[in-house]
């Protein structure tokens, strides 16, 4: 290393690469956790919609209504 040269713009230089190695991982990671987290939600609200909304057979006696859908006629349920 040269002793005459000086290390003043050398901080600079660093924290821009530091923040462009930032934003590509960013980047990168936002390109993986998005897509994953939209199946997520999506298996869920269906898995609720599918096993949790859906009425039960007559001979389990009556059941809580769902919230977000209309039982069928011939179901009851507690209110």
């Amino acid at each position: 290393m040269n002793p005459w040269r000086g290390r003043r713009g050398q901080t600079a230089v660093e924290y821009l690469m530091i923040a462009g190695i930032m934003t590509a991982i960013l980047i990168m990671l936002t390109g993986i956790v998005v897509p994953t987290m939209r199946w997520v939600t999506r298996t869920a609200t269906g898995h609720i919609l599918v096993y949790l909304s859906s009425p039960v057979p007559q001979d389990h006696g009556p059941q809580p209504c769902p919230e977000f859908v209309q039982p069928e006629e011939d179901v009851d349920c507690i209110n």
